[in-house]
């Protein structure tokens, strides 16, 4: 099978997240109950990059569905999702697209089910009016249960050493083309290496997880 070579190999470390889907199961593309994994490349796929942003909307979606389901798989499209922000606002329409992918919660344009069932349209809402936390910040539903959690995200909080912070200064170089070899290299390991920490290292405050019910 063909794969896509990936230039940083932190990428498969992560763990994907396994989600059951009744509209897959239903039209015959899996078996019912049967898991579908996400990894975290199927969303660097989904925003056509990886940045702490894309990296911060897969683990803070991690962190609450195992807040909400414990050790039950979550099922895709039964999660409702509101988000601190507008949609159009920084990085919050590549966040939303990359949770929305995730949960199956959808803007408006979302699939309108099939004989009343399985709709996904209008269960993911940009809410300004939101006022979550000092960070990222987005509330996930159960709507099975009505159990909700809010998760803050602070990838801003994480520790970076002084010298590989620097090499951020090379962003402008790298986009326009005229940084050299070395010089990209640097500039990686600056911006992917704060991707790695977010994913696969615990830091106290990154994600801050409160239950409403």
């Amino acid at each position: 099978m063909t794969e896509t070579n990936w230039k940083q190999n932190f990428f498969s470390k992560a763990e994907p997240i396994a989600m059951r889907d009744p509209l897959a199961a239903v039209l015959g593309a899996i078996a019912d109950d049967e898991p579908i994994y996400y990894e975290y490349s199927d969303c660097v796929k989904v925003a056509g990059h990886a940045c702490a942003s894309v990296t911060t909307a897969f683990m803070m979606t991690k962190v609450a569905l195992k807040e909400l389901y414990g050790t039950e798989i979550p099922v895709r499209g039964e999660i409702d999702v509101r988000y601190a922000g507008a949609r159009d606002q920084g990085a919050n329409g590549p966040i939303g697209q990359v949770i929305q992918f995730l949960t199956g919660a959808a803007i408006e344009t979302g699939f309108h089910g099939l004989g009343g069932k399985f709709v996904r349209a209008d269960r993911f809402a940009y809410d300004e009016n939101f006022e979550g936390g000092d960070g990222i910040t987005a509330e996930y539903t159960r709507m099975d249960t009505g159990d909700k959690v809010v998760v803050v995200a602070n990838p801003s909080v994480i520790p970076m050493d002084e010298e590989v912070l620097g090499y951020s200064n090379y962003i402008a170089k790298v986009i326009q083309g005229i940084a050299t070899d070395e010089e990209r290299e640097k500039f990686y390991k600056y911006w992917q290496g704060k991707n790695r920490e977010i994913l696969l290292e615990d830091h106290p405050g990154v994600f801050e997880v409160t239950k409403l019910s």
